[in-house]
């Protein structure tokens, strides 16, 4: 049970986890963000949100709380797992030497895979998955914006129960899902543009007014759309508009594009995904877990997915060296030829 002595433990604070932990600390919600060395620099300087006031350093050391230590979690009424999975093994190993199975978990990774490796490698723990379909950046050292629209979906639990619960009139936009799979395959869709502006080198924004860039995105999307008609795959709404007609959409020209649909996202023009981010740091990326799901999908039922396998060739290389940006029309032949 959440409590005052069991809080909910954030772990894998970066971006998103900062974000939602501090929403839902100034709920009133008992919150300990777990991190990296970097994020214990906010404990003395506090941080703001776009949503919410900016916090002191003596609220920050209550609620939430930050820390580097592990040891948090043995003490945790519900462990809220936002790490990459890049990183996921490591947060498995230190969940399971730290932890009890009658802590709940909630997995509120890209893709469908970690959710199922959490289940896999933590067979006695309850494992939940939600999903969150914004963006979120440091605009500032000690500043966060949230860069994009929609609501976090969480799997209907008990312990999700109990944190909308918990939270009562005071909670951030949360909706509980009966049916959290087709949720995740509604935002993987979204999420196969994160390759592209990931090679474009460009904000989401700026990347979106172009269109070659947008043919690239609409091939991947129209192909990982046939592959879930081919395996049986249910896949709710994600955003403002149904993924076929989302196609559509990105096929359009620019001044049409740019003028009704690109309003709809209501996008921060510096807005990036955490691909790009990835890419232009030097780390490793979760293109196998966003558009190799599509091309795992496909191989699984007896499909072929080209576009979204050129993609994970081209993030790879990228990553190993290889050319890291491309032009519109560069990576439409890349792609598409």
């Amino acid at each position: 049970m959440i409590s005052t002595q069991h809080p909910v433990v954030i772990f894998g604070a970066g971006a998103i986890g900062c974000y939602l932990g501090a929403q839902w600390a100034g709920a009133g919600m008992p919150v300990t963000l777990l991190g990296r060395d970097r994020l214990l620099a906010l404990s003395k300087t506090g941080f703001e949100i776009e949503s919410g006031p900016r916090l002191s350093s003596a609220k920050l050391s209550e609620n939430p709380r930050i820390t580097t230590d592990p040891l948090c979690l043995a003490k945790a009424g519900l462990i809220v797992v936002t790490v990459k999975a890049t990183a996921l093994n490591a947060a498995i190993t230190q969940i399971r030497e730290h932890s009890t199975p009658e802590t709940p978990v909630l997995c509120l990774l890209n893709g469908i895979a970690p959710a199922r490796r959490l289940e896999t490698a933590l067979p006695d723990w309850r494992i939940s998955a939600g999903m969150v379909p914004f963006n979120v950046v440091w605009s500032s050292e000690t500043t966060l914006r949230r860069s994009s629209v929609g609501e976090v979906v969480l799997e209907r639990t008990a312990a999700t129960e109990q944190l909308v619960a918990s939270l009562g009139t005071n909670a951030p936009e949360i909706r509980l899902s009966d049916d959290i799979r087709a949720v995740q395959y509604g935002k993987l869709l979204l999420n196969l543009n994160n390759p592209v502006n990931a090679l474009s080198g460009k904000s989401l924004y700026h990347q979106l007014r172009e269109r070659p860039y947008r043919l690239v995105y609409a091939a991947a999307l129209q192909e990982a759309l046939d592959v879930y008609e081919g395996a049986q795959v249910v896949h709710a709404k994600s955003g403002p508009l149904p993924a076929r007609q989302i196609v559509r959409m990105l096929r359009a020209p620019d001044w049409l594009f740019n003028t009704v649909a690109l309003r709809l996202q209501k996008l921060d023009p510096q807005s990036q995904t955490s691909m790009a981010q990835d890419l232009a740091a030097g780390k490793p990326t979760e293109i196998d877990t966003i558009n190799g799901e599509i091309v795992d999908l496909a191989t699984e039922t007896g499909q072929f997915a080209p576009v979204n396998a050129r993609l994970v060739e081209l993030v790879r290389s990228a990553s190993a060296g290889g050319q890291t940006y491309f032009s519109g029309p560069e990576l439409c032949r890349a792609v598409l030829s």
